[in-house]
């Protein structure tokens, strides 16, 4: 029973989520081995904290969720459907680069449109925006508004954004009050204004087509079901290369899927294609080209092998192995490399699991298309960004006599200062 005087709070309906975060993925700097949204990781466990400190949920309602959290075999796009079917709150992190990511934007999308389906007489609270990173001075978006509401009486806030709060120890006190005042809002409207789950739309549904000529394309050189090598028994090749499945059942997509949605959260248009039909795509566009060894062994890989041999330097290849295969590919494996090696690829990146597969993907489209920038007809293609100091008009500025180191437990030695395209 309810104290005289307050409002019974509505419980949360069983199985949902408090809340979803969403924000712009970030190309890997060149050369860099650290996770480039370590930050957006940082704050995700901090408000996931802080909301379990004030919530009270039903049995089965969990705390918050964020892209990181789906498994890598999964099916990326329907695993995002399904937690937006479930979430009370949507809560995007605000910055340049996410009004330019149809992915971050066809979660918000989806999102709203399962909003505008609810039977609820106001469902405003239910999307929190936060500033990110602040936006260039010349650059205004009505957006802006709700997310800067959320700190007006904090200037430090609408200055640097709260990626920069996050980071640095002389705004710890203003970082930790807003984490605060979101965290009491995410449980607010999620338990006195449950919305309960319901279908929010895939992002296919929600995006605008992808155009006719790609930003990157993905091919894949690997033998069809009925072209297999004498003796080849392993399960996951279908009718067409694109539909290769290295990883057999392990894997929700065929491998190719898996490279488009990278680039695609990376804000790249992308197409899949067997690399023996993407000729004029490969002449004219980055391309990441996945690699069965055991082409090598194929009734045809005296031609394929040469095809192979004059690739262009924007066609970033990766050999993928299945390192729990009973058949050894090892032979194979270098003979392809070795191909490889002699047409001026350096150094030949492999994969023998579905992690380490994902994990190079982004390294991978961003290498292709930094390639592509460098030898390709420039003129076609999108200008590549200006570096972070140029594009976000500023730097996070440190108080008087302040460090601008970020808190010594957190610290990333690769990254002492917010930059990456996180934007």
């Amino acid at each position: 029973m309810s104290r005289p005087g307050t409002t019974p709070r509505a419980r949360p309906a069983a199985r949902g989520t408090y809340f979803f975060l969403s924000y712009a993925h970030s190309a890997p700097p060149q050369g860099a081995g650290t996770d480039p949204d370590i930050w957006v990781g940082q704050f995700f466990a901090e408000l996931s904290a802080e909301v379990a400190r004030h919530a009270r949920p039903v049995a089965g309602m969990r705390i918050g969720f964020f892209d990181q959290q789906i498994p890598a075999n999964a099916d990326w796009k329907a695993a995002l459907a399904e937690a937006l079917g479930g979430v009370e709150v949507f809560v995007p992190l605000y910055s340049p680069g996410y009004f330019r990511r149809p992915w971050a934007l066809g979660e918000q999308e989806s999102f709203r449109a399962r909003l505008a389906s609810a039977n609820a007489p106001d469902t405003a609270a239910h999307v929190l925006p936060v500033l990110w990173i602040p936006f260039p001075s010349w650059e205004s978006r009505a957006e802006l508004d709700d997310a800067l509401a959320l700190g007006r009486d904090l200037p430090e806030y609408a200055e640097n954004g709260l990626r920069a709060l996050c980071m640095l120890a002389a705004y710890r006190q203003e970082y930790e009050e807003l984490l605060d005042r979101l965290a009491r809002r995410i449980v607010a409207t999620a338990e006195r204004h449950p919305l309960g789950p319901s279908r929010a739309p895939g992002l296919d549904e929600v995006s605008r087509p992808a155009p006719a000529d790609p930003d990157l394309v993905v091919a894949v050189l690997a033998p069809t079901r009925g072209r297999l090598p004498s003796g080849r028994t392993k399960s996951g090749y279908a009718g067409t290369a694109r539909q290769w499945r290295p990883f057999g059942g392990r894997q929700k997509l065929p491998a190719a899927e898996y490279v488009a949605s990278t680039a695609e959260r990376l804000g790249l248009s992308a197409r899949t294609a067997d690399f023996d039909d993407a000729g004029d795509l490969i002449e004219r566009r980055p391309t990441v080209l996945l690699i069965d060894p055991w082409a090598a062994a194929a009734p045809d890989a005296a031609q394929t092998l040469e095809a192979v041999r004059g690739l262009r330097p924007w066609v970033v290849p990766i050999v993928v192995t299945d390192g729990d295969d009973p058949q050894d590919a090892t032979r194979h494996a270098a003979e392809v490399a070795d191909v490889l090696h002699n047409a001026g690829v350096r150094q030949v990146k492999r994969a023998s699991s579905v992690q380490e597969f994902v994990d190079l993907m982004p390294a991978l489209v961003t290498e292709a298309r930094r390639q592509y920038l460098k030898h390709g007809p420039v003129t076609e293609f999108p200008e590549a960004e200006p570096p972070p100091s140029l594009r976000h008009g500023r730097e996070p500025r440190p108080r008087p006599g302040a460090s601008f180191d970020p808190p010594p437990a957190h610290d990333d030695p690769a990254s002492p200062r917010p930059h990456g395209e996180n934007r």
